[in-house]
């Protein structure tokens, strides 16, 4: 049916419209016997749901009069017939109970005398439950179309119905008299009356908005927002799209409402129009550019627009506009820059970009008085930022200008440094003036690089490195001091850097370079940062490394000038001059500065001086006698000197250096001896050895027989290490003593006498010297006299070889010992000292001298039977037999008999 209809209506809309609009008509017909259809077959659909409706009324209250329970009957007296219940028609089925307990069964009654009264009810069997029938379910509810169709049926059929069909009426008539002042082309309207009408709807809407804003704040600021964007849309299509308005008018409005937006912003405290106000007056330039690249016109009106923003920081912290403008501002500005800039515009940009700078530099500020930074932080983005975005524009306004550059770093510096200053006098302005003083020293850091070269950028920003490390440990800011350590290593490697640069050239005079002071200066920071770090008791890591990079500075500074500036002949004797001062200054600042670390470069210093000594011996025609090895003593004595300044506090590396000290001493003595006497006085080899190790020799003695003299000036603290010096000393000496045994021993230029040449002399004075040591040291069981026994016997064979090789004319060399004179000499020799301590022995009852006499007259007679019985067929083989013969017949008279214990 509802087709039908919708087919007729197509047919009468095709026949009411001309050929122009016959497909519009169609289909307006169409829908409007769709819609008849519609409505019919809903009157109908309708009609059968009450039908429903009402059956089921009719079966729910039936099936509701059915389970009404009928009246429990009254209880009556039990006449003793058991099983006896009421009873009742069709009694409904009792529902699924729990189990119930089993009954108790019946008890036979007890005859009564009196009367037979009723059982209480209670007693009875209980009667069935009847329960009512389960309420019918409610019907459902309706789906959503038989809602709808319900609501129109109301609307249509319900209330006051000649009303609504005037309406529909009405609304047939309208459209088709809208459709007539179509075709008749009443309602072409012109674009300025639409977009006129539009600007009015938009003010009614502000208004409107106005008037709500007391009651309903966010209603009436959300109106009024709207209503400001229309007009500016509206604006900027006048003139961009229709071309209605010039681009000046077209400005203006837009000023104006950027203005208006902003007063009632102000006015009802209401940021979110403030900022909307400002978005489109920033982006007007933009939209409504005409591209003729007039930027004074475009920067003079943003600065308006920021001093608007200005204006309002001063009265509201309002952050999220000082961002707008922030960010419109550098943004919009760094494009027309990148794309329109030339030098020759430098005049009219650059007092804008100065502008803009100090009205963002300024607005933290104010945002900081208002007192409502969260948590006493200020606005970071724009103290921070502006600086940040504004200098990158002056690089590129001055193109590679540096010393420009350096002073606009200069200036930005100052800007920061007096803000500093200024904020200081205020406690809330604690951190701004920490933030601002941060950025003065970043840009002043900047600053250097850009006037300077590598090599005073590396000493500046070292000098800046040390103060921002003493600001912070003062403050106890850890960013602050963390910032100084960076730049004492950016100036490590700017001076690195000038290393490359070759426009400096290489200089040639000694300390008085840039070199010499740039490494001095940074020497000077990094040791002064570790005695910061050490006073504050802070980072003993820190302290340590900030140490040791400040002596690797000082220690190539004077690399640096030994290799370059001085003759590198002598360049051991140099090192050990710069040494000296090392350990010089180290030793003079201990004290004052109580910094017990300075003895580091005290005993490191000294301890060079032995390795630093025998490279300076290496030239053939110079010893430390001549000039200028010559001043190895008194540097020796000046590195001497400077071990006083370990005493107190005491230190670890005293005992090292001094050690080393007296090492030096004695082998620099020992070989400068070696060298002028073989080289220039041509002795022989017997005078070399006693000279060698005389200074050791000396050093020994003096420290071990008068330490006072031989320590000096470290004798208070010289028992700790004595016995460590004396083991040394004397170990060097024993090895230099069993080596000159086995020495020619050459008297040249005097004769040859035995146990009276020079060598030899020298070898019975280290026993005597040993004995010595013995005598004043406790041995109960006599181990150490022993090995001088063994020793004595061993300078004495070998004393015995020598006199065979120097008066006999044998050769000195193992085929000595297969000479007849040699073993006779030897079998003699031992005979004799065999005999000398069997007799001691016996005389002064020293049992155990008689024994190694003994001893050693039995090594003797087995000496004799299995070597010396091989030269028997010779005159110094039968004497060695005849001499030892009567050496036994002496010592049986003297002391056949070892002597007694108790003696």
């Amino acid at each position: 049916m509802s087709w039908i209809l919708g087919f007729v209506g197509a047919l009468l809309g095709a026949l009411i419209a001309d050929e122009s609009r016959m497909f519009f008509g169609f289909l307006a017909g169409a829908g409007l016997g769709v819609l008849s259809g519609s409505l019919l077959l809903l009157r109908r659909r309708v009609g059968q749901l009450e039908q429903q409706v009402m059956a089921l009324r009719g079966q729910a209250a039936s099936a509701a009069a059915q389970a009404r329970p009928a009246p429990a009957p009254m209880p009556e007296a039990d006449t003793g017939a058991p099983g006896l219940r009421p009873e009742v028609d069709a009694p409904a089925p009792a529902p699924a109970q729990a189990p119930q307990p089993p009954p108790i069964p019946a008890q036979p009654e007890a005859v009564q005398s009196g009367p037979t009264l009723p059982r209480p009810v209670a007693a009875a069997a209980p009667a069935p439950r009847i329960e009512a029938p389960a309420p019918p379910a409610e019907p459902a509810e309706p789906d959503p179309i038989t809602r709808a169709v319900l609501a129109a049926k109301a609307w249509l059929f319900e209330g006051n119905v000649p009303v609504k069909l005037g309406v529909l009426v009405l609304m047939f008539g309208v459209a088709a008299g809208i459709k007539y002042a179509a075709d008749a082309g009443w309602l072409v309207v012109p674009i300025e009356l639409r977009l006129a009408g539009i600007a009015a709807a938009a003010i009614a809407l502000l208004i409107w908005g106005l008037r709500n804003a007391a009651e309903r704040p966010a209603f009436g600021l959300s109106l009024q927002g709207g209503a400001i964007g229309i007009l500016l849309l509206v604006v900027f299509a006048a003139f961009r799209n229709y071309e209605v308005l010039g681009a000046m008018p077209a400005f203006v409005l837009v000023v104006i409402l950027v203005a208006g937006a902003s007063v009632l912003a102000v006015k009802q405290d209401a940021p979110a129009l403030a900022v909307l106000g400002f978005i489109g007056g920033y982006l007007a330039p933009v939209l409504l550019s005409t591209g003729s690249g007039n930027h004074v016109a475009l920067f003079s009106y943003y600065a308006v627009l920021n001093a608007a923003v200005f204006a309002i920081a001063w009265k509201k912290p309002w952050r999220a506009l000082n961002l707008v403008g922030f960010v419109f501002t550098f943004a919009i500005g760094g494009v027309w820059g990148a794309k329109y800039y030339r030098p020759e515009l430098f005049a009219t940009v650059e007092p804008f970009l100065v502008l803009f700078f100090l009205f963002y530099v300024a607005i933290p500020v104010l945002y900081a008085l208002a007192g409502r930074q969260k948590n006493g932080k200020v606005d970071g983005t724009l103290l921070f930022g502006t600086p940040l975005l504004a200098f990158p524009m002056q690089v590129g306004l001055l193109e590679g200008d540096r010393f420009g550059l350096a002073t606009s770093a200069v200036v930005v510096a100052a800007i920061f440094a007096g803000l500093a200053v200024w904020a200081t006098r205020n406690a809330r302005l604690r951190d701004l003036a920490q933030s601002a003083a941060g950025m003065g020293v970043v840009f002043a850091t900047l600053a250097i690089p850009l006037a300077l070269d590598a090599r005073w950028t590396s000493a500046a920003w070292a000098l800046q490195g040390l103060g921002m490390v003493w600001l912070g440990l003062r403050q106890g800011r850890r960013l602050t001091r963390w910032s100084g350590l960076v730049l004492l290593v950016l100036a490590g490697g700017a001076w690195v850097v000038s290393l490359f640069d070759w426009n400096l050239g290489r200089e040639d005079r000694f300390l008085i370079n840039g070199h010499a002071m740039n490494l001095g200066l940074l020497a000077f920071t990094w040791l002064a940062a570790s005695f910061l770090y050490m006073r504050t008791g802070a980072s003993r890591a820190l302290q340590i490394i900030l140490f040791l990079v400040g002596l690797g500075w000082w220690a190539l500074l004077g690399v640096r000038e030994i290799e370059v500036n001085l003759s590198p002949r002598f360049d051991a004797l140099y090192y050990a001059g710069f040494c000296l001062l090392t350990a010089a200054l180290a030793a003079a600042l201990r004290k004052p500065l109580v910094w017990p670390r300075l003895s580091w470069p005290v005993a490191a210093s000294v301890m060079l001086l032995l390795p630093l000594s025998l490279a300076s011996q290496d030239h053939w025609d110079t010893t430390m006698f001549d000039w200028p090895l010559l001043l190895w003593w008194p540097l020796l004595a000046g590195a001497l000197y400077t071990l006083r300044a370990l005493r107190t506090p005491r230190s670890l590396g005293l005992m090292f250096a001094h050690l080393s000290w007296l090492s030096t001493v004695a082998l620099a003595g020992g070989i400068t001896l070696l060298r002028v006497l073989a080289d220039r006085a041509d002795l022989a080899d017997g005078w070399l050895l006693p000279a060698v190790l005389a200074p050791l020799a000396v050093l020994f003695v003096l420290t071990w027989k008068r330490p006072a003299i031989g320590a000096w000036p470290v004798a208070d603290q010289f028992p700790r290490w004595r016995v460590a010096w004396l083991a040394m000393a004397g170990l060097g000496l024993g090895l230099g003593w069993l080596f000159g045994n086995f020495l020619p021993g050459d008297s040249n230029p005097l004769p040859w006498l035995p146990l009276l040449n020079p060598l030899e002399l020298w070898l019975v004075l280290g026993l005597l010297v040993a004995a010595m040591w013995l005598r004043n040291h406790s041995d109960p069981h006599r181990l150490g006299w022993l090995a001088w026994a063994g020793a004595a016997l061993f300078l004495l064979s070998m004393s015995v070889l020598r006199a065979c090789h120097q008066l006999g004319g044998l050769p000195w060399s193992p085929d000595l010992l297969g000479e007849t004179a040699a073993q006779a000499s030897l079998t003699i020799a031992w005979g004799l000292a065999g005999v000398t301590a069997w007799v001691m022995g016996s005389r002064r009852g020293d049992r155990a001298l008689w024994w190694f006499g003994a001893a050693l007259l039995g090594v003797v007679l087995l000496k004799l039977l299995f070597v010396d019985r091989h030269f028997v067929g010779n005159v110094a083989g039968i004497v060695s037999f005849v001499v030892v013969g009567l050496l036994l017949i002496v010592v049986g008279r003297i002391a056949p008999t070892p002597p007694r214990r108790s003696e």
